[in-house]
């Protein structure tokens, strides 16, 4: 939506914001854009020609999407093992690791091998450090987040199988090695959109809307991002803010208003969403 005139940038014309709340319920802004206009161009002095050859000032606009929107995936899907990264965005989709015991050590390396020229299409490492345990190496790809962990054992060469384990819900399974290109496939797809659908679920369940000062103030409280409706006076805005610690996130698009502001009692310009920020 749009950023409030006392939460857009410093002089720009406007401010447009994503805004995402945290597991802890604080929001935060996902990525800003900036429409700047004129006003830095004529104080530093940044001008073109343009086809009449006349000198103008330049229109600027700035951008906020990068390590912000990273750590804001991050935040929404991590867990006390580490990072939980969606496939779309993970580096390295399946970690390969062969559980090694001497006497089919040779069977379980060829096995593995295999099982990563299959995966020809996504990005996959074969972990096969010996100076590390299996169990040393599980904790480390989870850590970083890896969506897809592939164990290969004793047994698993014996039954030409390997085991599948998902990352965000450390869910296991048993897979022909013949279908492991396709099950692989078919997992990452799964887990993006669970994590889509678990976050989108966790931002609904902690939505609400006040109707009256009492309400707002009790959902801040109660730790919810609150849509309710404001007069577009930055003297209700200011107030809410200190009464409550929680401020402005925007003025969502294409959301029609209805009755009166939740402050003053005055008839209601915009709808507005509130919560606590970092």
């Amino acid at each position: 939506g749009t950023k409030t005139e006392s939460e857009k940038f410093p002089g720009a014309l406007y401010t447009l914001t994503l805004e995402s709340l945290m597991p802890d319920n604080r929001a935060t802004q996902s990525a800003t854009t900036h429409n700047l206009g004129q006003h830095f161009s004529k104080a530093f002095d940044i001008t073109f020609i343009d086809k009449d050859e006349q000198k103008k000032y330049v229109w600027q606009t700035s951008w906020g999407l990068s390590t912000r929107s990273v750590a804001v995936a991050v935040m929404v899907h991590s867990d006390d093992k580490g990072l939980v990264l969606p496939p779309r965005v993970a580096p390295i989709h399946v970690v390969i690791i062969p559980i090694i015991f001497q006497e089919s050590r040779e069977a379980i390396q060829e096995m593995a091998l295999k099982v990563k020229e299959k995966l020809g299409t996504v990005v996959v490492v074969l972990d096969d450090r010996e100076e590390y345990t299996a169990g040393w190496k599980f904790n480390h790809w989870e850590v970083k987040g890896v969506p897809v962990r592939i164990e290969i054992g004793p047994r698993d060469v014996k039954k030409d199988q390997v085991v599948l384990v998902r990352r965000d819900t450390g869910e296991k399974r048993a897979i022909p090695v013949n279908t492991v290109e396709e099950e692989v496939q078919n997992t990452l797809v799964t887990i993006q959109e669970d994590l889509f659908r678990k976050a989108k679920r966790f931002l609904e369940e902690n939505t609400v809307t006040a109707n009256n000062y009492e309400d707002l103030k009790a959902c801040i409280e109660d730790k919810k991002l609150v849509r309710t409706n404001w007069c577009g006076s930055e003297e209700c805005e200011a107030i809410i803010k200190d009464e409550t610690g929680a401020s402005s996130c925007c003025i969502p698009f294409n959301e029609e208003v209805q009755g009166t502001c939740v402050y003053c009692g005055k008839d209601a310009k915009y709808p507005v969403y509130f919560a606590k920020h970092y």
